[in-house]
């Protein structure tokens, strides 16, 4: 996988989150910081929302072609 694909996945941008609420709740962020973070903690935002998005419509697909299969063995 290649650092752009990387970057896109969710587990990726959830530790990058994970890492700085750790660095925020331990004052390890300093004033010149904050803004380039919190930038980039958006951004991570993002990812994670449209994959959890993404991740919703296709467990529903899937949920409908069980669905189909059901209703053609009954």
């Amino acid at each position: 996988m290649s650092q752009d694909e990387q970057s896109n996945t969710f587990e990726a941008n959830f530790k990058k989150l994970e890492k700085l609420s750790s660095d925020l709740q331990g004052n390890n962020v300093s004033i010149d910081e904050l803004v380039p973070r919190m930038k980039e903690a958006l951004g991570a935002i993002q990812v994670c929302k449209r994959v959890l998005k993404e991740t919703k419509s296709q467990l529903s697909e899937v949920t409908k072609e069980f669905e189909e299969i059901d209703l053609n063995d009954a």
